[in-house]
């Protein structure tokens, strides 16, 4: 892009991402990145805090508590990027989007993405989402995608494994980005690719 071409705006969205493992914070990541505001709700209850990541192209081995502890660090450089640590109760369509009911007040976004990997989502009942049996063990159910990550019900997607991706966290991070790249995509109404240059 020469100095003098602007790139087109992101229309001004809010983003409610439910989860805050690999899938969650890649999908914020990326979110961010194109200028869109992102509430993470994480529950702390990512299975990467247990893992040894020897697959992730691009670093040497790291444990998945310091990776996420990394990209943690990254996201909150973003003064668009905040934060719900604790337990979804409900997740709701309202007129105007989603709302995470957690108990205080309720968080309202724009756009939905549910992120909760192996975690049981019993949140997600009352979204109409269609799901399926999960092949992986451990997780309980999967919602049906396409392949941007778009769910049946509007302005809802999934990434990772509770959209039925395999649980190695390069895979579900690459599907966070996915649905993120997704969403710019819509709202931009043109393909949007997250470049640096150097």
């Amino acid at each position: 892009m020469s100095d003098t071409e602007t790139p087109i705006p992101t229309p001004d969205r809010h983003v409610l991402i439910a989860g805050g493992g690999a899938s969650g914070m890649t999908c914020a990541l990326f979110l961010a990145r194109a200028g869109l505001t992102v509430t993470v709700l994480d529950q702390n209850r990512s299975i990467l805090k247990r893992g040894l990541l020897h697959n992730y192209p691009g670093v040497p081995p790291v444990v998945g508590n310091d990776w996420l502890a990394y990209t943690k660090g990254l996201l909150d450089g973003f003064d668009k990027v905040s934060w719900f640590n604790g337990r979804i109760n409900a997740l709701k369509a309202t007129e105007n989007g989603f709302v995470a009911e957690t108990g205080g007040d309720p968080i309202a976004g724009d756009l939905l993405v549910i992120a909760s990997g192996q975690t049981p989502t019993p949140f997600i009942d009352g979204l109409g989402l269609d799901t399926v049996d999960p092949i992986q063990p451990y997780v309980q159910t999967n919602i049906v995608v396409d392949k941007w990550g778009k769910t049946n019900v509007e302005g809802v997607y999934a990434c990772g494994v509770v959209a039925g991706f395999p649980s190695q966290a390069v895979i579900t991070a690459g599907t966070g980005a996915m649905v993120a790249i997704g969403i710019i995509n819509g709202l931009r109404g043109e393909f949007w690719v997250d470049h640096d240059e150097v």
